[in-house]
């Protein structure tokens, strides 16, 4: 069941569209892994989801349920960490606990000490990048919302800090069954957690995968680099009867078929007219798979 869809949701700022009619299903209990350069949409779909901002058009729905402004408060999220300087990580977080109507007092030990800042007693105006992630995780999670927006919640944190967010992120998952919405650049972290994954670029939502349909699409494969892509592609589905490829930059193109048969897609290719410069095995990793799948875009 899908805890949050959206459809058509675009948002436009004069002549610039930031989100593009997206259309975007986020399963219930799962980590959803949301893909995208500096500036593709992502945040702009998390402020339109949290009624941060107001959309152009389309259609948001939480948890099935009817008030739009009810369900939010289901949500727990960090955009980007927003304190008071002069104040400490306690002081902060027991700000946000009363701001949110959570009574029990608990509450600012248990986040503080899951994002191990429970000990630190300093203002957060002299806080490390990885410290004010940390405190934003731990104010996305107060009051256990059943849903937890974090957005590049990676960004400054040293190799251990990912290992103890990534630890923590499956920990509640799992024990709680929260729904996790993750933005990250770091796609490998991603790629350990996340349940389903959404690509998106210009404001365009490119592809939605599970993880395991993604592990097919990544898996070994075969690259090839002709001069005409479009007759490529078009003896690809006509005459090999596939539809397993990925159009990259410039003249080359990811097939995810035919691994064991290399010689049949290259004498198919030159008897149809195609000159081929390059056919080699290879195997895409998810920053390749992203990269290959924007530059398609882009080329298209």
């Amino acid at each position: 069941m899908d805890i949050i869809t959206t459809h058509g949701l675009t948002k436009k700022y004069k002549d610039m569209i930031a989100l593009n009619h997206v259309n975007l299903h986020v399963e219930k209990g799962g980590i959803y892994g949301f893909v995208g350069k500096n500036g593709a949409g992502k945040t702009t779909f998390f402020k339109l989801l949290m009624g941060l901002s107001q959309k152009s058009a389309g259609s948001i729905q939480i948890n099935e349920m009817p008030n739009l402004n009810k369900a939010r408060s289901q949500i727990g999220f960090m955009i980007g960490p927003s304190f008071f300087p002069y104040m400490t990580p306690k002081q902060n977080i027991e700000y946000y606990r009363k701001l949110k109507g959570i009574k029990d007092k608990q509450e600012t030990t248990r986040v503080l000490k899951m994002v191990g800042l429970y000990e630190v007693d300093k203002p957060f105006k002299s806080f490390s990048m990885g410290m004010k992630q940390r405190l934003g995780i731990a104010n996305a999670l107060l009051g256990n919302p059943p849903i937890v927006i974090l957005d590049e919640p990676l960004n400054g944190l040293d190799p251990q800090g990912i290992s103890d967010i990534r630890e923590m992120i499956l920990s509640i998952n799992q024990q709680k069954g929260t729904t996790f919405i993750i933005s990250s650049h770091i796609l490998s972290e991603l790629d350990l957690i996340a349940t389903r994954f959404g690509f998106i670029d210009h404001g365009i939502l490119l592809k939605e995968t599970s993880h395991q349909e993604l592990h097919e699409l990544t898996r070994k494969s075969l690259y090839l680099e002709v001069d005409n892509p479009h007759l490529a592609i078009e003896i690809l589905e006509k005459q090999l009867q596939t539809c397993q490829y990925i159009k990259s930059s410039h003249q080359g193109i990811i097939l995810n078929d035919y691994l064991t048969e290399p010689d049949r897609v290259a004498k198919a290719l030159v008897e149809g007219g195609v000159k081929l410069y390059e056919l080699k095995r290879q195997e895409t990793t998810l920053e390749e798979y992203f990269i290959n799948l924007v530059g398609g875009n882009q080329d298209a």
